[in-house]
């Protein structure tokens, strides 16, 4: 049995991203991160000097002031909390890079595999007491963590791009960023499962869980998946493609008698099907240069002068920042706001139902209507602008029990519309640039949404949060990127298609 079959590929890639989300899901819940137990105590007595050398010295924060969890025992503030989120995600964005370039040297399993060990290791140390004995170290494994995630971030898009069926190929990018909602969610509820006990013991879990795939793609690297292999796969077919229209131009024939080849037509706007439109394996066939050895400068020159490109970048990260502070802070404001206990259980019920049916019908929609990454940056920018209005009217509902199902009801609706982003959002980042670039764009795409995203979106919260101490005009203050980002995807839709699309060679196949 082929363990790395087209569909048990996806299978392992979901497994990866749905473990890397739980730990991001469990870091925000109220079970580890912490929360308030009399949720009426003020701040000035939680951080009094009269409580930072109790007489007991065996006392935690908790047994003073009302914290529980690594904000209870490391007595943080909210600025402080959102540093674990954000040193995260900066040790991702320095990674990403340098995981995109390694791809061309080493083989992507060789990558997967190491990356997903040292994101065991640093679960198991931020787990341990001996490992892990203050803020400052677990910041660090929090560094370290974020440093291993973009190994297979920037492998698995461009894979499942190369090897899903033509005909549901958004629809397998779906079934990808599913697991984002799944991930986090399934992040809340463990948590909760050790809101009483020691928190250390979410991370314990989830290195025993994310081992066994390191070990996977450490063993086991196929030659037909290497990145040299790839290429040379797709610039082959470019070559057999431009001989037969060569051939064909030569002979007085049209090159459409037996290479059937669509219309002359600008393909921003072509009536394509979907994300298949453009050939059975790949999505779209491109008559490239001669092989030259490329450099991260020559990438980056590229990815920058793609305006089409660009923009997408530009609203993907304003939805980033968003959604950044929802995961990280959500649990924890909506047990503020609406004195519920069961924040982590309702967030996590949330996230999965609405994430999941989101995510699934943005890459369902668009695999029906087609239309390239034209359609798929439509159904982007009505998803935020939908998104941002429900999210923004849930937080202004009076703040008492009787309004909170109200509350749940829209903000379940906002997140829906959302998460319709995410299966079209990849599909265009791949379809408007060439396949040899796809990695480089994944992990210059992954870089900029965490460096102006979610690392500073969190820390804004908490530090706004602190001085206003308004949980409510706190994520007020943010919900509007999403208006934002409706507008950059919009405005893509008119902008000239990219270069490599312009030209009658690289019309898609039928």
């Amino acid at each position: 049995m082929d363990i790395f079959s087209p569909r048990l590929l996806l299978m392992w890639f979901c497994l990866l991203n749905l473990l890397n989300y739980i730990e991001r899901g469990a870091i925000a819940s109220n079970g580890v991160s912490g929360k308030y137990i009399d949720s009426q105590c003020p701040k000035e007595k939680c951080r009094g000097s009269e409580h930072d050398e109790p007489d007991d010295e065996s006392k935690t924060c908790r047994d003073i002031c009302g914290y529980t969890g690594i904000q209870g025992e490391y007595n943080l503030t909210n600025f402080e909390t959102g540093m674990l989120a954000s040193f995260f995600t900066g040790g991702l964005t320095v990674a990403c890079p340098i995981s995109a370039q390694a791809v061309r040297k080493y083989h992507p399993f060789v990558i997967i595999g190491v990356g997903q060990l040292i994101f065991s290791v640093a679960l198991l140390a931020s787990g341990l007491d001996e490992t892990c004995p203050n803020y400052w170290s677990l910041l660090a494994y929090r560094t370290l963590l974020g440093v291993a995630e973009p190994s297979f971030i920037v492998v698995a898009p461009p894979m499942i791009d190369r090897f899903a069926p033509p005909e549901s190929k958004t629809l397998w990018f779906a079934f990808f960023y599913v697991c984002i909602s799944l991930g986090s969610a399934g992040g809340f509820m463990l948590g909760m499962l050790f809101e009483n006990t020691d928190w250390r013991w979410s991370f314990r879990v989830q290195a025993a869980l994310n081992f066994p795939l390191a070990l996977l793609f450490l063993i086991r690297q196929p030659a037909r998946f290497a990145w040299n292999e790839l290429e040379a796969d797709e610039e082959k077919k470019d070559e057999d493609l431009e001989t037969t229209r060569e051939l064909k131009t030569r002979s007085g024939h049209s090159a459409t008698e037996t290479t059937p080849v669509a219309p002359q037509q600008d393909l921003g706007t072509a009536p394509l099907r979907g994300s298949v439109a453009f050939s059975t394996r790949s999505s779209i066939a491109f008559a490239r240069p001669p092989v030259v050895q490329r450099t991260l400068m020559m990438d980056i020159r590229d990815l920058l002068s793609n305006t089409v490109y660009i923009f997408v970048l530009i609203a993907y990260t304003c939805m980033t920042a968003v959604s950044g502070v929802i995961v990280f802070w959500g649990p924890k404001a909506g047990s503020i706001i609406f004195n519920y206990e069961d924040a982590d259980l309702g967030f996590g019920i949330m996230v999965v139902v609405s994430g999941t049916l989101g995510t699934v019908a943005g890459g369902v929609l668009l695999d029906k209507i087609g239309g390239g990454y034209v359609s798929a940056c439509k159904i982007c920018a009505i998803g935020m602008a939908f998104g941002g209005g429900l999210c923004t009217a849930a937080l202004w509902i009076p703040p008492d029990k009787p309004s909170l199902l109200a509350f749940f009801i829209f903000f379940s609706l906002g997140y829906f519309c959302v998460a319709t982003l995410y299966g079209p959002v990849c599909a265009a980042t791949m379809w408007v640039t060439p396949p040899d670039l796809r990695a480089q764009a994944m992990g210059f795409s992954t870089l900029a949404i965490h460096v102006f995203g979610d690392v500073p979106s969190p820390l804004y919260a908490g530090e706004i949060q602190d001085a206003i101490e308004n949980w409510q005009l706190t994520l007020t203050s943010i919900t509007p990127l999403l208006g934002v980002a409706s507008i950059f995807f919009w405005a893509a839709t008119y902008l000239p298609p990219p270069k490599h699309m312009r030209t009658a060679e690289q019309q898609p196949i039928i």
